[in-house]
């Protein structure tokens, strides 16, 4: 049963001109930029035409700790390499070499499991400060609060990605691949060549000349994602997140457009900033604000890459797959789409994240909705994601099916009506 008739052709126009102007008017928008914090103060005033309330809120992070250890972890593989071959020939006749690279590799391989596996602060405080921001607004309802339903994109833009640029998956696996695998293989290396240094052993065995020559292999990807990242390109962004941004927007806009309000429902749109940068913009505003969060029943759809409408996929779990997200969010999300005539499946575990998990992570209930490609195409974070380059179709079926899920939620009274079915659809190979 369809519970609303879509969005005007109005905002339709409203959102692509409007991600066209923030494409124009506010480049690089790299977490923590001026032109980052800019375009999140125009944007507020945007809001402020159909919100009852609008809040900006800075907060201060470390923008580049998130991908700035990965050159260092590659020098990292290059010398533990070296050190190996110093022992082995016999330049260096102790265990020193050895015991120095356990330590280097492990903390290497420490960073990539805490800041890019599980999005967590970790090396954070080594590098510079700055300051970012969210927006967020509210409409609320005739009467009491007693539920909130929040519509979520990120508004800065990333770093280029060289290998997506250059060749997509078929550049990224290999190096990402050979990379990441090269230093856990070393790093477990490392700790047999240690305990065999440290008790005498000489290396005459072709074991140890077997493994030296698997390690130089490696190093060509060592070497290959020093360049993983172009840090003198910042994309457009049109896609990766603007897209998002200007959905959660045109919710409230259609509603205002259309004098609509809830008796008990608040709708809310919220823009982060420094999602590119672990999503540290809704981890900070999730962690002070969730108090009131908590308050009444409160929900976030968050939203990234609107971009192909046969990729639009309900996340239940992110941080590849270390972050549990909401199946009972995820249900209302799914039967919104049947409603608007799409049937959304459960994603897969993907090497990544949206900032639903930074909400899940202090208990609040929330699902990541995105139609990016799991094969990444050549716009994912490069410089392609242009606004010539986004799908008016996607973006238009992604406002219908948030607009149907807020008077779906709203409808029902309350997200355990959801919560059975979600448990049962959201589980490996039930709605593939």
């Amino acid at each position: 049963m369809r519970l609303t008739n879509g969005a005007s052709q109005g905002t339709q126009k409203f959102m692509v001109d409007g991600i066209r102007y923030i494409c124009e008017n506010f480049k690089e928008r790299a977490p923590g930029t001026h032109s980052e914090r800019k375009a999140q103060k125009y944007l507020k005033g945007e809001l402020e035409q159909w919100a009852d309330e609008v809040e900006m809120e800075d907060f201060d992070l470390h923008p580049h700790a998130f991908m700035g250890w990965i050159p260092p972890a590659g020098i990292i593989g290059i010398i533990s390499v070296i050190f190996y071959w110093l022992t082995y020939k016999q330049v260096v006749q102790n265990s020193a070499l050895a015991i120095i690279s356990v330590i280097i590799t492990l903390f290497a391989l420490s960073c990539l499991v805490i800041e890019f596996l599980m999005y967590r602060e970790y090396v954070d405080f080594l590098f510079p400060k700055r300051t970012s921001r969210n927006v967020m607004a509210h409409r609320k309802p005739t009467g009491e609060v007693k539920r909130r339903i929040v519509f979520c994109g990120h508004t800065d833009a990333a770093n280029e990605w060289t290998y997506s640029l250059h060749g997509g998956l078929k550049s990224l696996a290999p190096v990402m691949g050979g990379s990441i695998g090269g230093l856990i293989f070393i790093c477990i290396f490392n700790v047999v060549w240690m305990i065999y240094a440290l008790a005498g052993g000489n290396y005459a065995s072709n074991f140890w000349l077997v493994m030296g020559i698997i390690q130089i292999i490696l190093v060509p990807f060592f070497i290959a994602i020093l360049f993983f990242i172009n840090w003198k390109v910042i994309v457009d962004g049109a896609n990766d997140n603007l897209t998002a941004d200007y959905i959660s927007m045109g919710v409230l806009k259609e509603m205002a457009e259309n004098d609509k309000r809830y008796e008990n429902t608040e709708v809310c749109c919220l823009l982060t900033g420094s999602e590119e940068a672990g999503l540290r913009g809704a981890v900070a505003y999730a962690k002070r604000h969730q108090d009131e969060l908590k308050a009444v029943e409160t929900v976030v759809i968050s939203m990234d890459t609107m971009r192909e409408i046969e990729q639009l996929q309900i996340y239940t779990q992110g941080c590849t797959g270390t972050q549990k997200n909401s199946n009972a969010v995820g249900e209302l999300l799914y039967e919104a789409g049947v409603n608007c005539g799409i049937d959304m499946k459960e994603t897969d575990i993907y090497p990544g994240a949206v900032d639903a998990e930074g909400f899940s992570r202090y208990g609040i209930e929330s699902v990541g909705f995105c139609g990016v490609n799991h094969d990444p195409k050549t716009y994912y974070h490069t410089r392609l994601d242009t606004a010539d380059n986004i799908s008016e179709e996607c973006i238009n079926l992604s406002l219908d099916i948030c607009l149907e899920t807020a008077e779906l939620y709203d409808q029902r009274g309350s997200i355990e009506s959801f919560r059975e079915e979600g448990k049962k659809r959201f589980k490996k190979g039930y709605n593939k």
